[in-house]
């Protein structure tokens, strides 16, 4: 039986992007479906997601069919390619979260593992790969179009429902500047305790424009000049608050229960998996430590999960979780940080959120409430994400707190140092991180669970 027989009443969520085709032969592509396995046919006569082996022989026949119409099809033409499947199995192909979210543009993860198996297909090969045009000197290009403004604003509102917003009808700026003042003197009177009163909700409330007003001026003001105007803005509930009003997501309690249960799921994700080619042996040994360690003890169930993570990316700890002991150097090079007391990170029972070198939260118990007010200073202050730690920043952007822009990016650095050689490398900028969505699309797929006593045995041989 042939697939279009199969789905023919499938019912698929409709995915936001039109088709724009710039070759010839990809308008008269067609998808080779009767090539691909009966399990993958199954999956998507019934919505389901495509299992890891199904899906890269898919990749396989559909870059074979490619390559029969153009020998070496460029990243362009792949992704109107990943486009066309994505459109017609959404459910199947698409990048998206557990509750259904599309992850970015939704074919990212897809359009990378078609363009990787033409390049490996071609290298080497009689088919030369395309090499990339010198660029044009600084003098010869055409001057922007768009003022400078538009592009920080386009950057620093990524993510964002209500960045800069108007002044509330029937208050002046006088006005809003007096119920400031008159935060200012109750803060000065009673402590940041007074966060927690109707008065101050309301009033940081109706100032919501002039915060955004003042954050987002040119040229930006420093972390303690805009503590100095708004002292409650720098309080866990006022902070929460101002990150909801700016994104449209109730960040602590989102957060509360990722940590639990999808920090249980990416535990359960490196108990499942072999050993990765890719990996050292001192690398997989400590992740199996990580693992070990933390077995038992559920309320480290979601730090131990991102410090897993941050050793599958090879990032540094330090870039993120830093001890109050550690050396000022080290604390100065990244401006923002958690900060952690003890023995050991996930042994810690005080945390304190650094930004711009300055204390402005500190937990005796809660990692989630520190590592709330620690994302929420990203949005809030129009930050990017430190070069050194992008990939773990992003993923909980992406998964913890399903935040799925389809443009842009909070980290745009041009350079960044190589996680393998340590040098300094030049840093392509991505819509979407490729570690990050592999990973996430590693982690939807089906059988996570399955092999858990076996990976067991294995890592504790090591």
């Amino acid at each position: 039986m042939f697939l279009s027989d199969c789905v023919s009443d499938l019912q698929a969520a409709p995915v936001s992007f039109s088709l724009q085709v710039p070759h010839a032969w990809v308008q008269t592509f067609q998808i080779p479906w009767e090539s691909i396995s009966p399990s993958l046919s199954f999956a998507m006569s019934r919505g389901e997601r495509a299992g890891a082996t199904d899906r890269r022989a898919m990749v396989r026949a559909v870059v074979d069919a490619m390559r029969q119409r153009c020998a070496n099809p460029s990243r362009a033409a792949c992704v109107e390619v990943a486009k066309m499947i994505v459109s017609n199995y959404p459910l199947t192909f698409a990048d998206r979260t557990e509750e259904g979210e599309q992850l970015g543009t939704g074919y990212f993860s897809l359009l990378n593992q078609l363009k990787s198996r033409v390049d490996n297909l071609n290298r080497g090969g009689s088919v030369p790969l395309k090499r990339r045009q010198p660029r044009a000197p600084r003098s010869s290009k055409k001057a922007s179009t768009y003022p400078r403004t538009l592009r920080k604003c386009k950057k620093h509102s990524y993510g964002c429902v209500n960045w800069q917003p108007a002044l509330p009808q029937n208050k002046s700026s006088s006005s809003l500047e007096n119920k400031r003042k008159e935060m200012v003197e109750i803060f000065t009177a009673r402590g940041a305790g007074a966060a927690e009163t109707p008065r101050v909700a309301e009033l940081m409330a109706l100032t919501y424009a002039l915060q955004r007003r003042m954050i987002n001026s040119s040229p930006v003001l420093n972390v303690a000049a805009v503590r100095a105007q708004f002292p409650f803005l720098f309080t866990k509930s006022c902070l929460n608050e101002h990150f909801r009003t700016l994104t449209g997501v109730d960040l602590l309690p989102r957060l509360r229960e990722a940590l639990l249960n999808k920090g249980a799921r990416i535990r359960t994700f490196f108990w499942s998996q072999n050993r990765d080619q890719h990996q050292t042996r001192d690398q997989t040994r400590d992740l199996w430590r990580l693992l070990e360690w933390t077995d038992t003890d559920q309320r480290q169930t979601g730090l131990s999960a991102l410090l897993l993570v941050m050793k599958h990316f090879l990032e540094r700890e330090e870039a993120i979780f830093v001890h109050l002991s550690s050396n000022k150097t080290m604390i100065q090079n990244i401006k923002q940080n958690l900060q952690w007391s003890g023995d050991s990170v996930l042994a810690s029972r005080r945390w304190m959120v650094s930004l711009d070198r300055a204390v402005v939260f500190e937990s005796e118990s809660s990692f989630a409430d520190a590592l709330a007010v620690f994302f929420c200073c990203f949005y809030v202050f129009n930050l990017e994400y430190e070069e050194p730690a992008c990939a773990t920043l992003e993923l909980i952007q992406r998964y913890f707190a399903r935040i799925n822009p389809a443009e842009g990016t909070k980290c745009t650095a041009k350079t960044g140092v190589s996680r393998k050689t340590g040098e300094t490398v030049t840093r392509k900028t991505e819509t979407i991180n490729c570690r990050v969505a592999s990973f996430l699309r590693r982690l939807s797929e089906p059988g996570l669970s399955q092999g858990n006593e076996d990976t067991k045995r294995c890592l504790t041989t090591l």
